[in-house]
C-alpha cells in the first residue's frame, strides 16, 4: 500500500500541473508541479524511482500536450531526477547548507536547459529577456517549494 502512494501523489500532481498551470500563469512564466514532485520523490526514493517518475510524468504530460516541444519535459524530468537521486545515496551531508546548494543548484541547471530549448530564438537576441524568463519560472516554482519546505522540510538528520 506504501508503494502506491507515490503513484497516486504523482497523478494528483500531474491533474494540478495541467489544470492550475495556465491558471497560475504570470505572463506565461508557470511553476512546476512536477518538477517538485521529482525533488521529494528522488531525494526520498533514490535514483531509480526518479527516474521512473520523470519519464513516465515527463512522456505523459507531452502526451496531453501540456508541455510545448514534444520530448523537452521527459528528457529534462529524468536528467534532473537522476540528478536529485543522488542525494539520496550521498545523503550524509556536513550541513544544511550544502544539502540546499546542492538540490537548488540542480534545479537551476533544471530551468536553464528548459528555458534554453523553450525559448531558443531569445537567447542571443534578447539576452536580458532570456535570463530574466529563466530566472522568473526558477523563482517561481521555487516559491512553490519553499511553502512545501515549511510543511514538509527536505532535509532530514539522519
Amino acid at each position: 500500500m506504501n508503494q502506491n502512494k507515490p503513484i497516486a501523489v504523482g497523478f494528483i500532481v500531474l491533474l494540478l500541473q495541467i489544470i492550475l498551470s495556465d491558471f497560475l500563469s504570470l505572463d506565461g512564466v508557470r511553476p512546476d508541479f512536477i518538477l517538485i514532485f521529482l525533488i521529494y520523490v528522488s531525494i526520498r526514493l533514490g535514483t531509480f524511482e526518479g527516474v521512473l517518475y520523470g519519464f513516465s510524468l515527463g512522456i505523459i504530460a507531452d502526451l496531453l500536450g501540456v508541455s510545448s516541444y514534444f520530448g523537452l519535459s521527459p528528457l529534462t524530468y529524468t536528467i534532473t531526477a537522476y540528478i536529485l537521486g543522488m542525494l539520496y545515496q550521498h545523503r550524509h551531508f556536513s550541513s544544511q547548507f550544502q544539502f540546499h546548494a546542492t538540490w537548488l543548484s540542480v534545479i537551476f541547471f533544471h530551468f536553464l536547459c528548459n528555458t534554453f530549448i523553450r525559448y531558443q530564438e531569445t537567447v542571443f537576441e534578447y539576452p536580458f529577456y532570456y535570463i530574466s524568463l529563466w530566472l522568473l519560472t526558477t523563482f517561481y516554482t521555487l516559491g512553490f517549494v519553499g511553502i512545501l519546505q515549511i510543511l514538509n522540510p527536505l532535509y532530514q538528520n539522519n
